[in-house]
């Protein structure tokens, strides 16, 4: 592989450098293991942009991670990572075949890989789905598994939040699997252990551990999850500043040091709790708001994605979602044409063309890109 002893020794060097600042950072506490002894695919949850760095610090040896496209479409800093680190760009609005055919020559080239399954930190506490495809890589890999439980890392930087909240979070390895042993198991087993083992609740551990995580301004951007109102039922009226959220309908709440939602007559104490109820009530609103957008939102600026280093911009201006189309910029898609919506960052929103081009959608002010998302996957029943 091009480069590799440099990676490695740019590994070896950054770790006992940079590995206790990390720590006390994150306030991060981790098993510490040697090896891998043999080219192993590490799968972990995800929940903080630094987890790359989490897991390496409990592994001696070198490993490359799989990361969005996004992560290395930027300027300067983008250029760094890629020399430094030589990452696996994946896009995740389509499915990137070239990132599972490098991450299985890497592996079989001796290195070991390390990949956030879920392809997304959470929005809600909970560990998000893991794709079938991943046990298919498992299997077709030849290389050992690995799997990795990060804990604490919602509530140390919540997805949604503006800042980073200081309080705990560990690491530890969940389940280690030889190659041999995957091979007599079948794509649907790999898939269930992977799931065992990297789930985590956020709240429910919370409930028994009750740490507190400070940070400024701990509820603001708290709006990029939190779509629906719970008091009008309207789309986007949440807004947040310091500790607080509230709507122009009345409700006025809390979010605590220990993560949990505080407020007079409000019907949810977790975001886990208000997430699960704001999904299950897009069908209805989908199926009222008939013909007319669902949801919308000003002032966004439309790119198409032409390769992993480029993208362009193709306007800027009013973004909003229907039963039949989806509208920015002056542009309009059919639903039928769009393969998928997904999330990057906080606030981006990237979706797909089942004809295999990528947009980007970016915004300077707080708003869901996650409602589109969730929105697109009722339609289009997923």
């Amino acid at each position: 592989m091009k480069r590799y002893l440099w990676h490695k020794f740019i590994f070896a060097a950054l770790r006992p450098v940079a590995g206790p600042v990390v720590k006390r950072m994150m306030g991060y506490s981790c098993e510490k293991r040697k090896g891998p002894e043999k080219p192993s695919l590490i799968i972990a949850n995800h929940n903080a942009d630094l987890d790359p760095a989490l897991v390496a610090l409990s592994f001696s040896r070198h490993m490359y991670f799989v990361t969005s496209e996004h992560a290395v479409r930027g300027g300067l800093a983008s250029k760094l990572l890629k020399f430094t680190f030589d990452p696996v760009p994946i896009n995740k609005a389509r499915t990137d075949l070239f990132a599972v055919k490098e991450m299985i020559r890497r592996l079989r080239a001796g290195a070991n890989v390390c990949l956030f399954a879920e392809g997304n930190r959470s929005f809600n506490g909970l560990t998000g789905p893991v794709s079938v495809s991943t046990a298919k890589l498992v299997k077709s890999s030849g290389a050992d598994l690995i799997t990795f439980r990060l804990v604490g890392g919602y509530f140390t930087t919540p997805r949604w939040a503006s800042g980073k909240h200081k309080g705990k979070m560990s690491g530890s390895v969940a389940g280690v699997y030889s190659a041999d042993e995957l091979k007599s198991q079948t794509t649907e087993q790999v898939l269930a252990l992977i799931e065992r083992d990297i789930y985590e609740d956020a709240y429910e551990r919370q409930s028994e551990r009750g740490d507190r995580f400070v940070g400024k301004n701990p509820a603001e951007n708290i709006e990029t999850a939190l779509y629906l109102c719970p008091g009008c039922k309207k789309i986007g009226t949440i807004k947040s500043k310091g500790e607080r959220f509230f709507c122009g309908c009345g409700l006025d709440a809390v979010y605590t040091e220990t993560g949990f939602l505080d407020g007079e007559s409000l019907p949810f104490t977790t975001i886990t709790q208000w997430d699960e109820w704001q999904v299950g009530q897009l069908g209805e609103i989908i199926e009222s708001a008939g013909s007319e957008p669902i949801c919308a939102d000003e002032n966004q600026r439309l790119f198409e994605v032409r390769t992993a280093l480029d993208k362009r911009q193709l306007g800027e201006g009013k973004m909003q979602i229907s039963r039949d189309t989806f509208q920015c910029a002056g542009l309009t898609f059919e639903m039928s044409e769009i393969a998928q919506f997904e999330v990057v960052s906080q606030m981006t929103l990237i979706f797909g063309l089942k004809n295999g081009t990528t947009y980007e959608v970016q915004t300077a002010a707080p708003r869901s890109a996650l409602k589109y998302r969730e929105i697109f996957r009722v339609l289009s029943g997923n």
